[in-house]
């Protein structure tokens, strides 16, 4: 946590309020309060201690995801699974009522007049106003966790539903979804470092030790023999290499013999007119010379050369999100996009995101060429 500290990242956040806390005494808020705070510990057991950040806001509590951005999909859907459950056995004075607004942007990791770690910044202001338009137990979130968590699996984006865009009291327009009642899917399990990683390091640690005896061991030696091994491994470690680059050798390409056709294929040698007959004799006369036509060997390959390169990339840098246009058609949302390939030529580079400006940029695409596009909405 403390090599996180003081810097700002793009993080899940999940904002839970509780309704008419305010409303209630001391002793009722004591009650609503332990009731609420062991069933948030009960849906965080699964989440490392390192990859979350706890705030009691008073009224609720505000969580900030620092590794898998569906950590807070499961968090509201455990959280939604989890009141259905306790409300349906208790009393309606005794239920537990929530508000729960979930948002995917940046936030600034600090310490608090504790020493404690804290977050600030617009990624937990959206949460707590997507939060605000929520109803008794209902869990909404904002277009960019949508999108983000949607391109992670088809079963997540099947279970929200757009409701729409809200105008919150900054008149910042919000687009919304709701997280409906359909099954959670299943979690995938944790990565954790099992046995072939311990071997893994085990085997490299023998080899450091190895590779350390062995140095010191040649240190010790004369210098004679010193330099007559490091140049014998040198000599090995050249002939290797050639060996390695050495092309391997193709095999001879076998054609069938076929008859001559010199109308067809003008590579094809002619075939030799035969010598005029010698004047008659008494004796036998000579045989005429028979001529054989060989096909012409096979033409050598033509070396190819790679097609030159006619893309460039554009990378994108975006907070904390934006719709991407490429001279007018949509390419995706970023993040998670990243590398867009295009044609070498000129483009227009659009970056859309509801509630501010449009960002344009033409740019020169270069064969080979990357060029990079840094934008933050303000």
């Amino acid at each position: 946590m403390a090599a996180r500290g003081n810097r700002t990242v793009i993080c899940t956040v999940v904002f839970i309020d509780i309704i008419e806390y305010s409303k209630k005494s001391v002793a009722e808020q004591m009650q609503v309060k332990e009731t609420f705070n062991g069933l948030l510990s009960q849906t965080l057991a699964d989440v490392p201690t390192n990859d979350r950040i706890i705030l009691d806001t008073g009224d609720g509590a505000a969580i900030s995801f620092l590794g898998d951005p569906e950590e807070g999909l499961f968090l509201g859907l455990l959280l939604r699974d989890a009141l259905s459950a306790k409300n349906g056995n208790e009393p309606a004075d005794n239920a537990l009522r929530l508000r729960i607004g979930i948002n995917l942007g940046p936030v600034r990791l600090v310490k608090d007049i504790n020493g404690q770690p804290n977050i600030i910044g617009d990624g937990i202001n959206v949460a707590q106003r997507i939060m605000s338009f929520a109803d008794t137990n209902q869990v909404l979130a904002s277009r960019s966790f949508y999108e983000v968590v949607s391109a992670l699996s088809p079963d997540y984006a099947h279970l929200f539903t757009f409701e729409g865009a809200r105008t919150d009291k900054h008149v910042r327009e919000h687009e919304v979804y709701l997280l409906g009642d359909d099954p959670a899917p299943v979690r995938a399990p944790r990565k954790t470092p099992g046995s072939a990683t311990r071997h893994a390091r085990a085997a490299m640690h023998k080899i450091d030790i190895a590779a350390n005896t062995a140095r010191a061991q040649l240190m010790r030696r004369p210098p004679l023999v010193t330099a007559l091994t490091a140049t014998l491994i040198l000599v090995t470690a050249v002939a290797l290499r050639l060996t390695l680059a050495a092309p391997e050798a193709e095999p001879p390409v076998e054609t069938a013999a076929r008859e001559p056709d010199v109308k067809k294929s003008p590579r094809t040698t002619p075939a030799v007119k035969a010598p005029a007959p010698v004047a008659e004799t008494q004796s036998a006369p000579a045989p005429r010379a028979r001529v054989e036509s060989r096909p012409a060997p096979p033409p050598q390959a033509r070396e190819t050369t790679p097609a030159p390169v006619s893309t460039g990339t554009v990378r994108l840098q975006i907070l904390p999100w934006g719709d991407v246009y490429v001279d007018g058609d949509k390419f995706g949302t970023a993040p998670p996009l990243r590398d867009v390939a295009l044609k070498a030529g000129r483009h227009k580079i659009e970056i859309r995101n509801p509630g501010f400006a449009s960002y344009v940029q033409i740019v020169d695409i270069r064969a080979g060429e990357e060029i990079r596009i840094r934008h933050r909405f303000q």
